[in-house]
């Protein structure tokens, strides 16, 4: 019995010790970290795909990319030129001829003293200017001086009427008088439009220069030219702006003239129109200094052949490739 006893005591203190000894081990365990937390994470080479990354991946790599670093300049609109448009309007004469270069605030007229009229008139017509508060009933609109707004120098003899003597040009030039002495059927034909300038009233008072102005046909001045002035009006608005000059085209020198000043009389006029933005675009027209009416599309012309005729180099500040290419297409059905 003695033996029993002791034997039964041996065998609960070797099972108090087995499980003492167990306890120990799992604690140490629970004392080890992670084989995880000891590992370097090694960065793949291969980029993460649409399956196997996440949604919060793949909004990281959005913004990544529509975030533009702080010195990068942003990418210009497709309506914006990646070019600079300052004066792109103004032509570079080929021929030789007199010139004087007029600058208004609307337009830029280039005066001839043997003609007596500009070679050209340009502007750059933008949307919200084609239309506006002021009209050809008030001019010439008046400061609290009793001076015409806009024009300088200033006296109460070079109006009359709403037109007026420009005394910045050189003499001689076109005076009241020679318009009182004009073939039938002729008026004064602007050249860069009363209507593309009523947003300002310097701006429509200038329009009324004479150095703006050529002796056209009445029927034409008021029949298919004011067609293609309104059509140019519609395009600034559709496209947001668009680029115009316009002038006389004398075919064999002056060959008529009016006045004492002689003025010439033009043959015809030309006008050529450019767009820009994301399609670029230019078209020319020439009409005869006639009252006849046609479509349109009869009056089309090429800018190349139009430079031909005119003897000047038209949006010559657009790069090579682009006015290349724009210049020699006279499709209206583009526009």
């Amino acid at each position: 019995m003695r033996n029993y006893i002791i034997g039964f005591s041996v065998f609960i203190i070797v099972i108090f010790v087995i499980a003492l000894a167990m306890n120990q081990a799992d604690d140490s365990v629970d004392d080890m970290e992670s084989p995880d937390q000891f590992l370097t994470p090694i960065e793949s080479s291969e980029e993460p795909t649409h399956e196997s990354a996440d949604a919060s991946m793949l909004l990281n790599i959005e913004d990544s990319v529509t975030a533009a670093p702080d010195n990068v300049e942003p990418e210009p609109s497709i309506h914006s030129p990646s070019f600079d448009t300052t004066a792109i309007e103004i032509p570079r004469t080929i021929r030789a001829t007199s010139e004087q270069i007029l600058k208004r605030i609307g337009y830029t007229t280039s005066y001839n003293k043997q003609t007596k009229c500009p070679n050209w008139v340009a502007w750059h017509l933008t949307k919200e200017h084609t239309d506006g508060p002021y009209h050809r009933s008030g001019v010439p609109y008046m400061d609290n001086r009793g001076n015409a707004i806009g024009i300088s120098p200033f006296n109460p003899d070079i109006v009359r009427g709403d037109y007026i003597e420009d005394l910045q040009a050189s003499k001689p030039r076109q005076e009241h008088s020679d318009w009182m002495e004009h073939p039938a059927l002729i008026e004064h034909g602007h050249m860069c439009p009363a209507a593309d300038s009523k947003w300002s009233k310097e701006v429509i008072n200038q329009s009324f220069l004479l150095t703006n102005m050529c002796p056209q046909d009445g029927n034409l001045n008021g029949g298919d030219w004011a067609e293609l002035e309104n059509r140019c009006r519609g395009w600034a608005r559709q496209y947001g702006d668009i680029y115009i000059v316009a002038g006389p085209i004398f075919e064999n020198g002056v060959s008529k003239t009016m006045g004492k000043n002689k003025i010439g009389i033009p043959d015809a006029f030309f006008k050529v129109v450019l767009r820009l933005g994301k399609n670029p675009k230019a078209l020319g027209f020439i009409y005869p200094n006639n009252g006849t009416h046609h479509a349109m599309k009869e009056y089309v012309y090429s800018v190349d052949e139009v430079e031909g005729i005119t003897g000047f180099d038209f949006f010559h500040r657009l790069p090579d490739e682009m006015e290349n290419e724009i210049e020699r297409i006279s499709n209206i059905k583009e526009w």
